[in-house]
């Protein structure tokens, strides 16, 4: 073979490669979903590979419907409804491309298991050129890399939109439409920050429930409100909340002495609160920017059963009893009397019969009649008969003194014969609190001449 002919069918066969891969490139096609290759173009036809969702194949050509296609050195038939074309003949020289992914490998080669350079976020502008249908090649920190061209795009992205935020001086309504006719979506507060995205003919395009709106420019600001400065003062006396600021208004309510309120600014002797949520008054005059020290209370305790008076006089008007040894909350003292809360209210008792000796607890022993006893108001055998406790009846005593124990009966004082009692519990079942019998009843074994008890 002459050295002309050889060269000849060198320059063929490079030739037709390189018409081979212009075809390759210039002539690809993407799965639409998951499909089957087939081995002629016949659904019955064997199935050579599946060709995944968004895989690219070179297209070899058609038949009727189908594609002939050469996926990873397989080749076969898919049914065209399933493939979308791809134009993918790439320019020569170096170009421009933009990253598709958020983060895209830099390789060490055309090969996603070669060594990672690094990454390139998504929208990145690099330049480079196409070594092949799946790679492309750039400079990247001083060192050549790959990238995958399936995450780039010769199309540049659409700059961000320029948002600008405003703020209501209003409440403003959200319009579907750019017009006071248009249908009503909702309400912004006054003071509302408000992302826009452009101004047209008076009116801002906004987002409202994700979906395009609009409101009035003329009831917007784009300087920031300051926050409204409040002072709290403190309430005198039980003051009434008015719905305006002048007492013939609304009575909305009543706040006790003490409290301590946020006020949002002062006129005409008047102080703008909320209340319930909602924009009220109060009179000023009935307030005060200090602080009240706490209430010091002192707790004592009652003597004697001691009356609860409605003013501290021993004329006011009677309220309820305190028991003996109750322990009372005093709020100050005054002319002999000491300020409680009774019920809620305000009200008054005697110190006379107070003291702030906190009373021993009580010391109590059970003791068990052994007869019929009656029950006496004083420890003596002519003390008014009470009522009657049976035999082995269970006794809570209160002290002994002179052969008679103190008990209580129908909550109050009174007294048995220790002499018909026994601190042994009985044998057989007690009969307890229900053998008390009634004042009116009688015992026959008292009716003889040597009384008990």
């Amino acid at each position: 073979m002459t050295m002309r002919k050889k060269w000849k069918y060198v320059l063929t066969g490079t030739l037709a490669a390189v018409m081979l891969a212009v075809n390759a490139w210039a002539a690809n096609v993407v799965a639409n979903t998951d499909v089957n290759v087939r081995s002629a173009p016949d659904n019955n036809a064997s199935v050579v590979c599946t060709l995944p969702k968004n895989a690219t194949a070179e297209k070899l050509g058609t038949s009727g419907n189908w594609i002939h296609v050469n996926y990873k050195g397989k080749t076969g038939y898919v049914y065209k409804k399933y493939l979308t074309a791809q134009d993918t003949e790439q320019p020569e020289g170096l170009t421009t491309v933009y990253v598709t992914a958020n983060a895209l490998n830099v390789r060490t080669a055309p090969d996603a298991t070669s060594a990672k350079l690094g990454t390139l976020a998504k929208n990145t502008a690099v330049e480079g050129k196409y070594i092949s249908k799946d790679w492309f090649e750039i400079e990247y920190k001083g060192h050549t890399g790959y990238i995958s061209t399936k995450y780039i795009t010769a199309t540049k992205p659409a700059e961000a939109v320029k948002t600008t935020t405003v703020y209501t001086t209003a409440n403003l309504r959200v319009r579907a439409g750019a017009t006071t006719d248009s249908k009503q979506l909702g309400v912004l507060k006054k003071g509302t920050a408000v992302e826009t995205y452009g101004k047209k003919n008076g009116w801002y395009e906004i987002r409202y429930n994700g979906k395009k709106a609009y409101i009035s420019a003329k009831y917007t600001t784009t300087t920031k409100p300051q926050a409204a400065q409040t002072t709290t003062v403190y309430t005198t006396a039980n003051l009434r909340v008015r719905a305006a600021a002048t007492t013939n208004s609304e009575r909305l309510g009543v706040l006790p002495k003490g409290t301590a309120v946020a006020t949002y600014g002062k006129a005409n002797g008047w102080y703008e609160i909320r209340y319930n949520g909602k924009k009220a008054y109060i009179c000023a005059k009935y307030t005060t920017t200090t602080k009240p020290k706490p209430v010091q209370t002192t707790t004592v305790y009652t003597t004697a059963d001691l009356w609860v008076r409605a003013e501290a006089s021993m004329n006011g008007k009677k309220l309820g009893v305190l028991k003996k040894d109750t322990a009372v909350e005093t709020y100050g003292k005054a002319n002999g009397w000491y300020e409680i809360r009774y019920n809620g209210k305000k009200a008054y008792i005697g110190t006379k019969y107070t003291t702030t000796t906190k009373p021993a607890t009580v010391q109590t022993t059970t003791v068990y009649t052994t007869a019929d006893l009656w029950i006496r108001a004083e420890a003596s055998m002519n003390g008014k008969k009470l009522g009657v406790l049976k035999k082995d009846t269970a006794v809570e005593t209160y002290g002994k003194a002179n052969g008679w124990y103190e008990i209580r009966y129908n909550g109050a004082k009174a007294y048995i014969g220790a002499k018909y009692t026994t601190t042994t519990r009985p044998q057989t079942g007690l009969l307890g609190a229900s053998a008390l019998l009634g004042a009116d009843e009688t015992v026959e074994t008292e009716e003889l001449p040597d009384e008990v008890g």
